[in-house]
């Protein structure tokens, strides 16, 4: 499982994750669906992505999050359990 988390202002995280049984990716959080969910994010090549692209999308979206100036952490399966332990 790979996971975007995003420290939002006034407090808020938006979390979009890989879901590798649907090779999309999926949100809890209502504005990146209605912006990059739907309208697509450029990668640094220039290449529009959508959710269904799967892991190239999560990468273009971290990308388009963290040069806009927000923290944006990828957190994978090993990295997940290790802060659990």
């Amino acid at each position: 499982m790979e996971v975007l988390v995003v420290h939002l202002p006034r407090g808020r995280t938006a979390v979009a994750h890989f879901d590798p049984t649907e090779g999309t990716v999926v949100t809890n959080h209502a504005g990146l669906r209605a912006t990059a969910f739907q309208k697509g994010v450029q990668d640094l090549d220039g290449r529009l992505l959508w959710p269904h692209d799967g892991r190239a999308f999560l990468s273009a979206l971290y990308d388009h999050l963290f040069l806009r100036g927000y923290k944006v952490h990828w957190l994978g399966a090993c990295t997940m359990f290790k802060r659990m332990g």
